[in-house]
């Protein structure tokens, strides 16, 4: 092949190749959109200036990207049974007691415990004793508060 016939083919590549990556299915763009950032976080100083009021608990997020989160809950008495439709949650019980149900199972949970809370799936949880349910939350796609859905607001 000559010289300006290949030029012209690799132009035309490169231009097929932009236009196929703008057309794939979902936004591949999104994952570089918000990277993670490096840190270091101090839990407990972090439990102590939650800045976030929801209806049960209050909370504070301490890191977030495209694909995942990573929040802070303070449980004064009980989140009544809700899902969340899309968010697949890990919950590390970081201090407290407290009765956890996760659809048709409930058990007793404390400090030191995890608990896998698949998207879809209804769950609550209402503390046992004074001392108020402290948790990490990792959740992934992102925690999104507005996405809740309440199935019982007893």
């Amino acid at each position: 092949m000559k010289k300006k016939t290949m030029q012209i083919l690799f132009i035309l590549l490169f231009i097929i190749g932009l236009v196929v990556g703008y057309l794939l299915p979902g936004d591949v763009r999104a994952l570089t959109k918000k990277p993670i950032q490096a840190n270091i976080f101090d839990v407990p100083k972090k439990l102590g200036q939650l800045d976030v009021d929801a209806d049960y608990f209050k909370y504070t997020v301490l890191s977030e990207t495209e694909t995942g989160s990573i929040e802070l809950l303070r449980v004064d008495d009980k989140i009544p049974t809700h899902m969340h439709p899309k968010e697949n949650h890990f919950v590390y019980v970081f201090k407290g007691k407290a009765k956890g149900t996760i659809g048709d199972v409930t058990a007793e949970v404390g400090a030191g415990q995890l608990i896998a809370i698949p998207a879809g799936v209804p769950h609550s949880l209402e503390r046992i004793g004074d001392t108020p349910v402290e948790v990490i939350l990792f959740s992934t796609p992102p925690f999104v508060q507005k996405d809740i859905v309440w199935l019982d607001k007893k």
